[in-house]
């Protein structure tokens, strides 16, 4: 029988890629693995593994067996936290993603699918509002964003080295700003969607005001988790072996999210604006050119669809975490 490991499954795109691996494979074991369990709900893995893959050995016991190895686990959040705490994501990443790949080699798995980031991409092209959207190619001379990006792109040079050294069969998805329902929305793990919603959430009434980090301009484009597992499982599949952006194409300033998001609350929401506070790049957004040459497919779920979901998920959190309840689905 084919077993299925996803590292990070305590995570949000893990917990969610559990899901889509059981409902898609039928037939295989799933064994999820992470240093926690899912904050949201139990896992639907079949085993989960409580395991620190900073640790060599714990690395090899949880690969131990596999076919395939979705490579999700990582020490990660939002803006906030990539610049509160570099030195520990740098070095806990590296130390994970080192263990990982030796790990599968030594197991000899047949597939890795590895994720890494649109951070690993140039500063320079990310300096505009407007900037054009990001291809896979133009990432060397390197420029990736902070000690985060600067780890996946190490790492995808490991997946390259050891793909022609020892013949794996290693895939590399560069994951464009992933949210939805069942992820962090306070603190500063959140994502600036998810963030952002919590924030209106938050608002008591149908009015009031939100801090946002920058001034607004910024622009990203935002890939709903659904399309996320469903681009990892179609790469998984495909003969592929450079890396592929799995993102979407459409993109929104930071202000005009604001809106949507106040829209689908039926709020009126005034923003006070933080220019001091860090926004990461000015625009960043994907290009789905190879994604549709080379798998055939592409991440279609609108903002406004993707955002109805999301937003409602963290409402039924704030408003539970206001009445003392617990909301585990």
């Amino acid at each position: 029988m084919t077993l299925v490991v996803v590292t990070g499954a305590g995570g949000f795109v893990g917990g969610h890629l559990v899901r889509a691996v059981r409902a898609q494979y039928p037939h295989a074991q799933v064994r999820g693995t992470d240093i926690h369990h899912p904050e949201y709900g139990r896992s639907e893995a079949d085993q989960f593994l409580v395991a620190d893959l900073r640790e060599r050995d714990r690395c090899a016991e949880a690969v131990a067996g596999a076919d395939v190895v979705f490579a999700l686990a990582a020490n990660m959040g939002g803006i906030g936290w990539t610049h509160a705490a570099p030195a520990e994501i740098l070095h806990d990443n590296l130390l994970i993603s080192v263990n990982t790949m030796d790990a599968c080699r030594e197991e000899g798995v047949r597939t890795v699918v590895y994720t890494s980031s649109a951070c690993v991409y140039p500063g320079s092209l990310q300096r505009e509002p407007d900037s054009a959207p990001l291809r896979e190619t133009p990432v060397l001379p390197a420029e990736p964003d902070m000690q985060y990006g600067w780890e996946k792109l190490t790492t995808e040079i490991l997946c390259e080295t050891y793909r022609e050294t020892y013949d794996m069969d290693i895939k590399v998805a560069r994951l464009h700003a992933i949210y939805g329902p069942q992820g962090s929305y306070s603190g500063l793990r959140a994502k600036s969607l998810s963030m952002l919603c919590g924030k209106v959430a938050a608002v008591p009434g149908d009015r009031g005001e939100i801090e946002v980090w920058g001034d607004g301009t910024q622009t990203r484009s935002y890939c709903y988790v659904d399309d996320c597992v469903t681009g990892l499982l179609r790469l998984a599949e495909s003969p592929v072996d450079q890396p592929v952006n799995i993102g979407s194409e459409e993109r929104v300033s930071i202000s005009e999210l604001v809106a949507r998001i106040a829209h689908i609350a039926g709020k009126e929401i005034t923003t006070r604006y933080l220019p001091d506070k860090p926004v990461g790049p000015l625009g960043r957004v994907s290009d789905n050119a190879l994604c549709r040459r080379l798998l055939g497919w592409q991440p279609d779920t609108s903002l406004d669809d993707g955002l109805r979901r999301t937003y409602r998920w963290i409402e039924e959190q704030v408003a539970a975490h206001r009445s003392g309840e617990v909301v585990t689905r």
